[in-house]
């Protein structure tokens, strides 16, 4: 069995120290101490847009069909009875009572004081009520969580839903350290694009988390750093910028396998990756 709220809300006493760390690991001997803790074998996270992705001549509404195979296929769902950072935060914007889903056998170790284990159907009833709230679903592989909760690391996966004023991994790409960046991936297949409309007005780099977009000579381009979390497409007020998904690419088939290939949480029915045609 996992830890006791008790010994977690022990833990969580630390807390502070998260954001000391994110604030001075950008600094040369600390960042170089620091970028083992932030190792990509270890955490990933992959940011599931609220937004509609047109996919060539159809459209894909993320993350709903990224969100449901995950959860119906895994072996076992446990739903914590709070938001872990809107508690540790004092949210005052959105409900602390909407809690990170955990998937797998391993969350079954969670303990009873610090959730519950509830079916698929509620499981997806609660994924539809946190984006109904403006909540960005985020699924995350990390080893704080299993070492904080006292849980088996390769049988678990974590869905949060975020806010952006108190989530841990948004604290972490808005002030670093930048090792953190590369723990955060998009989701396969997704591109942000800018068209011709684009007046230049900036207010995209002002939202982009990761300084993955800068003005140049009146027009936004958008680099490699791209996160794919949509926020500039929703904050463009001449909607210039799009996300789209490519052509080539099975998006919940390569996910899952994604998934698949990290911890393993149920039988998601990932098929072996295609060779790509030339």
């Amino acid at each position: 069995m996992g830890r006791p709220k008790l010994v977690f809300d022990l833990l969580m006493k630390f807390w502070p120290l998260s954001k000391l760390a994110n604030r001075i690991g950008n600094q040369p001997v600390v960042g170089y101490l620091v970028r083992p803790l932030f190792s990509t074998n270890e955490n990933e996270s992959i940011i599931l847009p609220v937004h509609e992705v047109v996919r060539s001549e159809e459209s894909v509404v993320l993350p709903w069909e990224l969100l449901q195979p995950l959860i119906a296929k895994s072996d076992a769902r446990v739903v914590l009875h709070r938001c872990i950072c809107r508690h540790a935060e004092h949210c005052a914007t959105y409900p602390e009572s909407i809690g990170c889903l955990f998937l797998g056998q391993g969350a079954t170790r969670i303990h009873p004081s610090m959730g519950r284990a509830i079916q698929t159907e509620e499981a997806l009833a609660h994924a539809r009520t946190a984006m109904e709230k403006g909540l960005v679903p985020l699924v995350v592989h990390a080893t704080f969580d299993a070492i904080a909760l006292g849980i088996p690391y390769r049988r678990m996966l974590a869905v949060c839903f975020c806010c952006d004023c108190c989530c841990t991994i948004r604290h972490g790409l808005r002030l670093g350290p930048h090792a953190f960046w590369d723990t955060v991936t998009r989701v396969p297949g997704l591109t942000v694009e800018i068209d011709e409309s684009c007046v230049g007005c900036g207010r995209c780099v002002d939202v982009c988390y990761v300084k993955a977009i800068k003005v140049e000579y009146g027009h936004a381009r958008i680099g490699d750093r791209c996160k794919g979390c949509g926020r500039c497409a929703d904050i463009c007020p001449v909607q210039a910028i799009s996300l789209k998904l490519h052509k080539d690419v099975d998006v919940v088939e390569e996910f899952l396998q994604r998934v698949e290939r990290r911890t393993d949480i149920g039988k998601l029915d990932g098929k072996p990756r295609r060779t790509p045609p030339a």
